[in-house]
């Protein structure tokens, strides 16, 4: 994929684009020709990694690159993301973002190569979002010791995860990175961090004593209780909404 100046946005064949690569910005019509057929090719990626109702992810090979594409499904199917998009950033816009600034904060995580998203009326109506190919191994709560120093560093850079699960990184060449960090943010206050403790106990019990929960005292505490009553919430709203012939919904983007 040709390189392009910083962070670059034009519109395209329908599509708002912005591009993060480094080089020379689009000009004339054989770029834009050039840009339509990426859109296309992104459409239809190589292999599929994931796909539910709230994304599809799959990789594209492009010039002896590898990227992976994100399509947030969500944005396409639920009418209140597309409603909210005309104030709020979209998911796209989010995990974009906070892909650039954990990158310029010395975290590793994917960097976004381009985001693309079709607009009517104001409102997007697709999300995508593509960023370059981090090759790792998966880590798993054995390596519960990487995660809670690698959480532990978000925070020292003033970073929560907000979904440091053992699926959410991978070990790199360059050190172990955090792969989807759309809920991450910029919010170094002590209930968050300890509720990154309090979520890390389902799958890493060990996680809050490595860390040093001792430290987040009285706030550790209170990310449980304020865990604990979500859950029942959740549990509630998942059994009226069974009562009444509804389907269930999960936390995903909106924890």
């Amino acid at each position: 994929m040709a390189k392009r100046q910083g962070s670059v946005s034009f519109s395209c064949s329908g599509w708002q684009i912005t591009l993060y690569e480094d080089g020379t910005g689009p000009t004339g019509p054989d770029w834009e020709r050039e840009m339509a057929a990426y859109i296309s090719r992104f459409a239809n990626p190589d292999s599929i990694l994931k796909d539910d109702h709230r994304a599809m992810v799959g990789t594209v090979d492009l010039d002896g690159v590898r990227y992976v594409v994100k399509k947030f499904t969500i944005q396409e199917t639920w009418f209140w993301f597309r409603f909210t998009s005309l104030f709020f950033p979209t998911l796209g816009e989010i995990a974009s973002r906070n892909g650039l600034r954990l990158s310029e904060a010395g975290i590793l995580t994917p960097r976004p190569t381009l985001l693309m998203q079709r607009t009517r009326r104001g409102m997007v109506l697709e999300s995508w979002l593509v960023y370059q190919f981090l090759e790792g191994q998966s880590l798993t709560a054995d390596d519960v010791g990487d995660m809670v120093s690698f959480v532990k560093r978000m925070h020292q850079a003033g970073w929560v995860h907000r979904d440091p699960h053992p699926s959410n990184f991978i070990r790199t060449s360059q050190g172990v990175a955090t792969i989807d960090p759309i809920k991450a943010r910029h919010r170094p206050i002590p209930y968050l961090k300890a509720y990154d403790l309090v979520l890390m106990t389902r799958d890493m019990p060990s996680a809050p004593e490595l860390y040093g929960r001792n430290r987040l005292g009285f706030w550790y505490k209170v990310a449980r209780c304020g865990h604990a009553l979500l859950r029942f919430y959740r549990g509630l709203k998942h059994f009226a909404r069974r009562s009444m012939g509804l389907p269930g919904s999960g936390g995903g983007y909106l924890q």
